[in-house]
């Protein structure tokens, strides 16, 4: 999220005089409270004899005044040098490639890219349209795994503050959570879990790893299996589910999706709680690969069978089957 502003510092001065806990103080920020302990730990200035400092009240003025001159002392150092550079030009001069000079010459300090970029800098006087392909840098193709991340206006649009709020209540069948579930560290194999908000009804897909494609299909299963009950998907901010190719076409066909703030397992309370229930079954370290998609069904048929006290110790199952009907005679 970046550094804090001046007047989150400011807020951090007074909640801390006013006794105000750290981690209060983070969620009031929407911050992580690692970022708080760290800013008030790096920007508290210190009193007293070398060796035996004190720490004065945290100050946001002078936390500002630490963060721009710790900024000003930053930034990286060039390895270049008059003979450094000489050198590299005349081997240029000479047909060697960047790469050549980096690694068959010896006594050079730097990388190829380094090579590169001060050409292109213009740090050694050399015109690149000399250099072979006429400077043109190869470039890795794009396999597809880079994940664009969308703009902070497309998180906004997205936020579960724009949830309504009948579906923060529990009042309106339809809307979903939804998350994954790893694997072994050694298995790409991960699940897909879905909770119904409402009735709590359990839903597990298989997935052959932890892609937005693969979180994509798995939606479009349940959205297929359950037509006219899956409204919207509440998820949290996993690269599986941050894809605006992928969410568009969820919503076009009528589901909104809405994400969860950061470090915020509570806002998805019903899936985690599921989740857990699910490792009953299969425990942590248990290889996906190896459960089929009849065994995960079996796992949450059994666990949407069991009578809630929240239902009147009827079963998830009897009552979102009650909301199925309810949707076929409308």
């Amino acid at each position: 999220m970046g550094y804090l502003s001046r007047e989150e510092r400011g807020y951090i001065e007074v909640a801390l005089r006013e006794g105000i806990s750290v981690s209060q103080i983070a969620l009031n920020l929407g911050r992580h409270r690692s970022s708080i302990y760290r800013e008030i730990k790096r920007n508290t200035m210190k009193i007293g004899t070398k060796g035996n400092l004190g720490a004065m009240p945290y100050q946001a003025s002078s936390a500002q005044n630490i963060t721009k001159m710790r900024k000003k002392h930053t930034g990286t150092k060039t390895k270049a040098n008059k003979l450094l550079v000489e050198k590299i030009l005349y081997y240029l001069s000479l047909k060697f490639s960047p790469e050549q000079i980096a690694y068959g010459v010896p006594n050079i300090t730097v990388c190829t890219a380094t090579i590169y970029n001060w050409i292109y800098n213009g740090i050694v006087p050399f015109d690149k349209k000399h250099l072979r392909r006429r400077g043109k840098r190869f470039r890795a193709k794009n396999t597809g795994k880079l994940l664009k991340r969308p703009d902070s206006q497309w998180f906004i649009n997205h936020s579960i503050e724009k949830r309504p709020v009948r579906v923060n209540k529990r009042q309106v069948f339809g809307h979903w959570e939804a998350d994954s579930v790893l694997s072994t560290i050694r298995s790409k194999s991960t699940l897909a879990t879905f909770v119904e908000r409402k009735t709590r009804q359990y839903v597990t897909y298989k997935m052959p790893d932890k892609s937005a494609k693969s979180m994509h299909i798995a939606m479009r299963q349940l959205i297929d299996d359950y037509p006219g009950a899956v409204k919207s998907i509440t998820c949290d901010r996993g690269t599986e589910f941050l894809n605006r190719i992928y969410t568009s076409i969820i919503e076009k066909l009528g589901v909104k999706i809405y994400l969860a703030h950061p470090y915020s397992p509570h806002e998805r309370g019903s899936n985690e709680n599921h989740n857990g229930l699910l490792r009953e079954y299969f425990p942590k370290g248990t290889t996906f690969t190896k459960i089929s998609q009849e065994d995960l069904d079996l796992a949450t048929q059994a666990i949407n069978k069991r009578p809630r006290k929240i239902h009147c110790w009827k079963s998830v199952e009897h009552v979102f089957k009650k909301e199925l009907k309810k949707l076929r005679t409308v």
